[in-house]
């Protein structure tokens, strides 16, 4: 699975998820109210406080620059535990 670190089809199906599970979390909070817990990739924001359209921005993948690839990728899927 190492091998996967990084390939671009792989974060590509992460960033999705993380839209998909955003727009869930934004669907129950306008019915149910926010939940107001710390986040556990950036535990000094409120979870619901991070601004999930810089992050996917910033950590993406970068075809000349794989050491920074396969970072974003672990921070997307931390991403995905902290939702």
């Amino acid at each position: 699975m190492a091998h996967l670190l990084g390939h671009p089809g792989c974060m590509e199906s992460l960033r999705a998820d993380l839209r998909d599970l955003q727009a869930a979390i934004a669907d129950v909070s306008s019915r149910a109210g926010a939940v107001r817990f710390p986040s556990w990739k950036f535990p000094d924001k409120v979870s619901c406080d991070l601004d999930l359209v810089a992050l996917l921005e910033r950590y993406g993948y970068a075809e000349n620059d794989p050491e920074f690839s396969q970072h974003s990728h672990v921070v997307l899927l931390e991403l995905v535990i902290d939702r």
